[in-house]
């Protein structure tokens, strides 16, 4: 675990999870898939039957951040640089544990990962939101990012929803 310095508030820090820290990456995607099953495209069950090489692989290929609030882990979200090269970066799989949201968790670990994109010589970061998700939506928003007018349909929880796009220049 790297700790990312300027990125905590009180109590809560953001480290930058490395391969070794897999099992702590398990164990976070897995809670926030069970807690926010409607959030996300992953599936429990199969994520849980996943391998601790494919768990350092996720690593390895993406910038993974843990929000923790003391020692306790409450917080997740992925940078995904290996998308097409003319779709830029992405972020993923932010979530927040429900006792810390509304705390700033969530403005911290996107915070850091947009600095780290624009380390990287990102010109913008991008992500997918279920159309739905109001509260999704609405946060993205008050954190700068713009709606494309990009939607998708796709399948997630057995079911069609409609994903739109938001983007932020960096």
């Amino acid at each position: 675990m790297q700790d990312l310095e300027g990125f905590s508030r009180a109590r809560t820090s953001i480290f930058r999870l490395v391969a070794d820290d897999w099992q702590t990456l398990k164990d976070l995607r897995l809670q926030a898939l069970t807690e926010s099953s409607e959030s996300f495209l992953g599936d429990l069950l199969a994520e849980q039957d996943y391998d601790e090489k494919h768990w350092r692989q996720e690593l390895s290929r993406n910038v993974w951040l843990m929000a923790t609030f003391d020692t306790r882990k409450i917080g997740l979200a992925k940078l995904n640089h290996n998308v097409q090269p003319d779709d830029g970066m992405h972020l993923e799989a932010l979530w927040v544990a429900p006792d810390n949201r509304r705390q700033k968790v969530g403005k911290l670990l996107v915070s850091a990962l947009e600095n780290i994109a624009a380390a990287m010589d990102a010109p913008q970061l991008k992500l997918w939101v279920f159309a739905e998700n109001d509260l999704a939506r609405e946060f993205y928003l008050q954190m700068g990012y713009m709606e494309t007018l990009r939607k998708q349909p796709i399948k997630a929880n057995g079911r069609i929803r409609l994903e739109e796009e938001y983007q932020k220049q960096l």
